[in-house]
């Protein structure tokens, strides 16, 4: 006869599968899935027009770092093959710039800034191609990003730095975004 103790040894490892097969069945029935590796968007879309964003902003080139930031990410990602005309996408891709603010938020003993924080925030929409009414897919109207950068307030390289800031938040911002449209939240 066996005792507890043994009898015990002889099932732990059956136990210890069959709760992992459970967990297995568990997560995989919960949807999960690495962020930026499913869409909700159906598989018969497979083409892209990325329309260049409006520039509500005093940044003049705001609307091209921000536009090719995305269509690098979108390329970058192979959901989509990018199409350079509308008319031929099954999606567009298209939004506005409404804000680049930029503020400081560190001083050093003189009261003079020396980290500042900008604040990229666009609306965009992904809408279906090729229909006289085009079809809202996904929106967000007031979508941001943030970034800081360090300044010395002797050195002569502060724009530089603004300008360095500025294609970090694109970056940012179209990482995320692109990630939110797969994700659709």
């Amino acid at each position: 006869m066996m005792d507890q103790s043994a009898r015990h040894r002889r099932f732990a490892p059956l136990a210890g599968g069959i709760l992992a097969t459970l967990f297995a069945a568990l997560v995989v029935g919960c949807g999960y899935h690495l962020v930026g590796t499913s869409s909700f968007l159906p598989a018969e879309y497979r083409t892209l027009y990325v329309a260049t964003l409006e520039n509500q902003t005093d940044r003049a080139d705001m609307d091209q770092r921000v536009t090719e930031a995305l269509t690098r990410e979108w390329v970058r990602r192979r959901r989509f093959q990018l199409v350079d005309d509308a008319k031929r996408a099954d999606l567009v891709l298209k939004g506005v710039i409404r804000s680049v603010s930029v503020a400081p938020v560190r001083f050093d003993e003189q009261g003079r800034a020396t980290e500042y924080q900008m604040t990229l925030t666009v609306g965009v929409q992904l809408l279906t191609g090729g229909d006289e009414k085009p079809k809202v897919l996904w929106q967000d109207k007031s979508f941001s990003r943030r970034t800081s950068y360090d300044v010395d307030v002797s050195a002569a390289d502060y724009f530089d730095r603004q300008i360095e800031a500025m294609d970090q938040v694109s970056e940012d911002l179209a990482r995320a975004l692109v990630s939110a449209v797969l994700e659709g939240f």
